[in-house]
């Protein structure tokens, strides 16, 4: 397989990067930017542009239609499910699954995963690996999840997280010692929570006419 490289993100910014080939896992969810309403997989042509630029398969040409850019989709949206799901300490109020995420993630990407191919392969100098099978987008995208498979076999899977804030919900590789990190970015997402649950302590409060103390 080609290198593989990680498209430039419509953020500009590398929160909680992911290492090595886990890399183009995150910026693959991360095409959906959900705080700026854009989406860099807008189209079939979109989308081979972006896996392409990946270097996610060795295949010089292909063209992707309707079905192949509904599979990606689906797949991005499934793997964002799972990635959500790797925040074991949700704040109570940015727990909420997006609109756009299958009821049951792990499931859809199971069914996903079963239809992919791969097949193994022996370098020049005898090591052997798998690779993806299939063709064109397809094989890009079965790319994916043989980096994903390999990640967890790595350790590192389970790092890769989704902000846990609903406005956000970014990819981000969370590098906290007790893996314990729920937003992609402390200052910015976790900031903006904090002073959620504030005031809705505060309104609480207001209405049992009680004065809650900054801070507390």
């Amino acid at each position: 397989m080609a290198a593989i490289t990680v498209p430039g993100t419509s953020r500009g910014h590398d929160i909680g990067q992911a290492p090595g080939r886990l890399a183009a896992v995150q910026a693959f969810v991360n095409t959906l930017d959900v705080e700026a309403g854009t989406d860099q997989l807008g189209s079939s042509s979109a989308l081979d542009t972006w896996l392409r630029a990946a270097g996610l398969t060795e295949q010089a040409t292909w063209q992707s239609g309707p079905a192949e850019l509904t599979l990606a989709v689906e797949l991005r949206e499934a793997l964002r499910g799972v990635l959500r799901s790797h925040v074991t300490h949700k704040p109570a109020a940015e727990a909420r699954p997006s609109a756009a995420a299958p009821a049951d993630p792990a499931a859809r990407l199971a069914e996903i995963s079963s239809a992919m191919q791969a097949r193994i392969s022996a370098d020049a100098d005898g090591s052997v690996r798998v690779v993806a099978g299939d063709s064109g987008s397809r094989a890009a995208l079965a790319a994916l999840l043989l980096i994903a498979a390999e990640a967890r076999t790595l350790g590192t899977w389970k790092r890769l997280k989704v902000c846990s804030a609903d406005d956000c919900q970014w990819a981000f590789y969370d590098r906290s010692p007790t893996r314990s990190g729920c937003w992609c970015s402390m200052q910015i997402c976790g900031s903006r929570a904090k002073s959620r649950a504030y005031r809705r302590r505060g309104a609480r409060a207001s209405r049992s006419g009680r004065t809650e103390a900054p801070g507390a």
